[in-house]
C-alpha cells in the first residue's frame, strides 16, 4: 500500500488556483462556441456607395430618405436682396429742444420714455438774459408810446401852421424807429422762448411723440448750446442698410421691403426704399440705402438690428432657377445633387446669382431640364461624409 504524502500548503493553493482557471476557461469556450443551427450571416447595410464619382443608392434608401427631384427650369425671376441693417429715427419726425440761453434749470416735467403732445412743457429755465430781453421790450414800448404822442402833436401843430414840415417829418421818423425797436425787442424775446413769465423760459415740445433723450436736471446751469430734450415720433422710422455694389442693379427707390427684427424673426414689417446712395465706399464697396417704415406693427427701437428683404420691382428677367432647398454647402461652396438616373446622383458645385423667396438663380453648374434633389438633400450630404 502506497502512502499518500500530503502536499505543502503552498502546493495546495497552486492546485486550487489552476483548477479554477480551467473551469473559467471551459465556461468561456462554451459561451463562445456557436450553437447548433444558430449560424446566420449578418445582414448587409443598405447605404449608398460611391461608384465612379456618383452616389449610388437603393430604392429603399430613396424612400427612407424622402428623396424628391425637380427640374432646373427657366422662369420669370424677381430677385430679392437680403441685408442686415439698424433702426434709426426719421429726421423729419425728430426734434432737438435746446436751452437757447444761459440760465439755471428750475424744473423738469418730462423724462425719458414719456409721451408728449405738440406744445407740451418739458422743463423750465430761469434766465437773467431772458429777463433783460423782456425789460428791453418794456423800454421799447415806452419809447414807442412817447414817439406816437410826439408825432401826433407835431402833426396837429403842422396843420395849424405852428411848426415846420421838417419838425413833423423828424417826429414821424422817430415814431418809425421806435416801432422797429419794439419789434426787434419782441423778436429777441421770442427767439429766447419767453412766453409771458418774466425771466422764465419754458422748454416745449414742437411735435408729438416720445421723449427719447433728457439731458438736464433741476439746478443745472446751462448755456445756449445744450440740447435739453430730444423728442421723436416712433410711428415714422428709417431702416439704414449697407448695400453691396453687386446688388445695386436690383434695388430702386419705391421697392417693397420686408423687415424683421433679429430678436423677433417671425415678425414682418412692410416698408419702402426711400433712398439709394450715390457714392460707393471704396473700402467696403457698398452704399447706403434708407427704408421708410411708417406705423410699424412691432415696436422698434433706434439702434435695433434687423434683417431686410428687398424685392426689386424693375429688374424682372428670365433666369435658370432651382429651389433654395436644393442647395447645401461643402467647404463654403454651394453644391447641389444632380440625378444621373433613378438610383444615383452626382454632387455638383454651382455658381449662384440672386435669389427670391423660394429659388436661387443658377449661373453655372447645371443645365436647363436637369433633375436636382430638392428633398432629402441633407441625407445625401451625410452619406458623402460617412
Amino acid at each position: 500500500m502506497t502512502d499518500i504524502v500530503p502536499l505543502p500548503s503552498r502546493g495546495r493553493a497552486v492546485v486550487v488556483a489552476g483548477t479554477l482557471l480551467l473551469a473559467v476557461a471551459a465556461v468561456a469556450v462554451a459561451r463562445l462556441s456557436p450553437r447548433r443551427g444558430a449560424m446566420t450571416a449578418l445582414p448587409t447595410r443598405d447605404v449608398p456607395k460611391m461608384v465612379d464619382g456618383s452616389l449610388v443608392f437603393s430604392k429603399a434608401f430613396r424612400e427612407r430618405a424622402g428623396l424628391e427631384f425637380t427640374k432646373a427650369e427657366r422662369a420669370r425671376f424677381v430677385p430679392n436682396v437680403r441685408v442686415v441693417g439698424t433702426v434709426a429715427f426719421n429726421p423729419s419726425f425728430v426734434a432737438a429742444v435746446g436751452t437757447r440761453l444761459r440760465g439755471t434749470v428750475r424744473r423738469t416735467f418730462k423724462y425719458d420714455g414719456d409721451e408728449v403732445a405738440a406744445g407740451d412743457p418739458l422743463g423750465e429755465v430761469e434766465s437773467a438774459e431772458l429777463g433783460e430781453a423782456q425789460a428791453a421790450v418794456a423800454q421799447a414800448q415806452a419809447q414807442l408810446d412817447a414817439a406816437e404822442r410826439h408825432a401826433k402833436r407835431e402833426r396837429t401843430l403842422f396843420e395849424q401852421q405852428l411848426t415846420t414840415a421838417r419838425e413833423a417829418e423828424i417826429a414821424e421818423a422817430e415814431l418809425s424807429t421806435a416801432r422797429s425797436s419794439l419789434q426787434a425787442a419782441k423778436q429777441r424775446v421770442q427767439s429766447f422762448g419767453g412766453d409771458g413769465t418774466f425771466g422764465l423760459f419754458v422748454l416745449r415740445s414742437p411735435l408729438g411723440g416720445h421723449v427719447v433723450e433728457q439731458n438736464v436736471s433741476p439746478g443745472q446751469s446751462v448755456d445756449g448750446t445744450v440740447v435739453a430734450y430730444r423728442v421723436a415720433h416712433l410711428d415714422h422710422l428709417w431702416i439704414e442698410l449697407s448695400l453691396f455694389e453687386r446688388d445695386l442693379p436690383n434695388v430702386d427707390v419705391g421697392d417693397d421691403v420686408e423687415v424683421s427684427p433679429l430678436a423677433e424673426p417671425l415678425a414682418k414689417i412692410a416698408g419702402k426704399v426711400a433712398h439709394v446712395g450715390e457714392v460707393i465706399d471704396p473700402q467696403t464697396r457698398s452704399t447706403d440705402v434708407r427704408v421708410a417704415v411708417d406705423f410699424p406693427k412691432v415696436h422698434l427701437r433706434a439702434g435695433q438690428s434687423v434683417r431686410a428683404t428687398i424685392t426689386g420691382s424693375t429688374v424682372a428677367r428670365d433666369a435658370l432657377l432651382i429651389p433654395r432647398s436644393a442647395v447645401v454647402h461643402f467647404d463654403g461652396k454651394p453644391t447641389i445633387f444632380v440625378a444621373q438616373g433613378d438610383d444615383r446622383v452626382t454632387a455638383t458645385t454651382v455658381r449662384l446669382g440672386n435669389e427670391d423667396t423660394n429659388s436661387y438663380e443658377v449661373l453655372e453648374g447645371v443645365q436647363e431640364g436637369e433633375l436636382v434633389a430638392r428633398a432629402g438633400v441633407f441625407a445625401l450630404k451625410s452619406e458623402l461624409f460617412r
